[in-house]
């Protein structure tokens, strides 16, 4: 008598019929009309996408209806899950391949006006050469209908495998020996890439739904997303205020009109720069209601204004002599009279740079 605790392999129809199933397509079966369907189809050419799906007879009038329902009986026929022919994956892969070609009104017209693949680098050439405006048309509406989302790429924008493409087809029944096929065939899809998501259906079940939808509702905001889209705001605003405070509470203050070394009427009110011990007039009325801080500012503004303008009075000079030494060399022979002009040529700023410590 059996034991009732037989491991599968011991039992007939066990887990021995699942280990033949995982073992390949090498020792699994296939029915005449499989084999005829796998026989067939690799007799085509790669690109006879009529012919693949059984539809060269009717090419010129078969509709997108005849074209899903071709694909549909093909790819139930091939597919290798329940297809164990030998060349059963390289003819789902091929039934995949015309689909995904006759399935897109675009491609389809091109394939159709030129009979090669549309995807091919070569056809891709013919068409932006005919075309060269081709590539910005953006997201195009495929008309009405069931067969609205096979306009103007839809679906097949970005590449699929044959497997996402039966499963998406099917409604992502396919699970199993062909279960779930009752909620008839759908697909969802994007258009316009990234921005602007749509989901278009043909017939069966309700759209899938986003991946942030998967739970029926989009994650609520919390106070650390509200905080989070607030922090632009708190850079422009609240930084500037904190650097305020902590500058003693006054911003830089405007800079008045000031000379050096001697005063002019109005700038008669005298103050000396912190280091240089520079010389400087500014009108006093213009900071009589300054407090001490803004002085002091004003006198370190003041010393650098100094050293800048010391500096460019220097390169003048010192572009001056060059120019009165070149002037001196003459065409032939240097001139003596030029040249002791050159040489006797004061630089001033540049004297007052060094005895000052001011770096040229």
């Amino acid at each position: 008598m059996p034991s009732a605790t037989a491991s599968g392999s011991d039992a007939p129809g066990g887990s021995a019929r699942s280990r033949d199933h995982n073992q390949g397509n090498q020792e699994r079966k296939c029915t005449p009309e499989q084999k005829a369907a796998v026989l067939r189809i690799r007799r085509c050419k790669a690109t006879a996408f009529y012919d693949i799906l059984d539809l060269e007879t009717v090419r010129a009038t078969c509709t997108e209806g005849d074209i899903k329902k071709a694909y549909r009986k093909q790819s139930l026929l091939t597919h290798p899950d329940k297809n164990g022919h030998e060349h059963a994956d390289e003819a789902f892969k091929m039934v995949s391949r015309a689909f995904g070609v006759l399935g897109d009104k675009e491609k389809r017209d091109k394939y159709d006006r030129f009979g090669t693949d549309p995807d091919s680098r070569f056809e891709s050439a013919r068409a932006q050469a005919s075309n060269p405006f081709s590539g910005f048309g953006g997201a195009r509406a495929g008309g009405g209908g069931p067969g609205a989302g096979f306009g103007g790429g839809g679906m097949w924008e970005e590449e699929i495998s044959p497997e996402e493409m039966f499963q998406r087809f099917f409604g992502g029944g396919f699970g199993g020996p062909f279960g779930g096929f009752d909620t008839g065939p759908q697909f969802v899809f994007n258009i316009g890439g990234n921005r602007g998501f749509r989901v278009h259906q043909m017939g069966g079940a309700g759209p899938r739904r986003r991946p942030r939808e998967a739970n029926g509702q989009e994650r609520p905001q919390t106070g650390w997303d509200t905080l989070i889209s607030l922090l632009p705001i708190l850079f422009l605003f609240i930084f500037p205020l904190l650097s305020s405070i902590f500058s003693g509470g006054d911003s830089q203050p405007a800079v008045p009109p000031m000379v050096f070394d001697a005063a002019q009427p109005p700038m008669t009110l005298h103050r000396v720069t912190p280091k240089l011990d520079i010389d400087y007039f500014v009108d006093p009325a213009m900071v009589a209601e300054w407090n001490d801080y803004k002085l002091r500012q004003l006198d370190r503004e003041a010393e650098v204004m100094f050293s800048r303008a010391l500096r460019r009075h220097c390169e003048a000079e010192a572009r001056t002599k060059r120019d009165l030494i070149d002037k001196a060399q003459g065409w032939f022979f240097p001139d003596p009279e030029k040249l002791k002009i050159a040489d006797q040529f004061e630089m001033k700023s540049c004297q007052r740079m060094d005895s000052l410590g001011i770096s040229r």
